[in-house]
């Protein structure tokens, strides 16, 4: 027994054929597989409540942002109270990721000199931030 295929237009079942059918559905089925596959993978406080981690609340979230902009304010200062060349070592190690070997080489010093000055640097930030916590 061949299946009998319709369309619905203005509230009417109009016959068409299967291919037709298939044509007519396909973008509301895509549509449908689109938002239900986006659904699943809408991230949210309550599936990650169900799923078992911890959910802080709103105000240690506020909390959490402020501390955060102390620590990077705080940081901004003692970084601005080293010299340019120190500013240049940490930003060519840190900020631009470059292992000491390529710092020593671009510089023309050698990974030890780079090494000391790197540990000379963060001690002198952590004191920096230390007068200032």
């Amino acid at each position: 027994m061949d299946k009998k295929y319709f369309i619905e237009l203005n509230g009417r079942q109009i016959p068409v054929s299967k291919e037709v059918y298939y044509a007519f559905k396909r973008p509301a089925w895509k549509e449908r597989k689109r938002r239900q596959i986006r659904a699943e993978k809408e991230l949210s406080l309550e599936a990650f409540a169900d799923a078992g981690f911890e959910i802080p609340s709103s105000q240690a979230l506020v909390d959490e942002i402020v501390e955060d902009k102390l620590l990077l304010d705080m940081l901004s200062k003692a970084l601005s109270e080293l010299t340019d060349d120190e500013r240049f070592l940490i930003d060519e190690l840190f900020y631009q990721e470059k292992p000491e070997r390529m710092v020593a080489k671009d510089t023309g010093v050698s990974q030890n000199t780079v090494n000391y000055h790197k540990n000379r640097i963060l001690e002198k930030l952590r004191m920096l931030l230390e007068k200032n916590l």
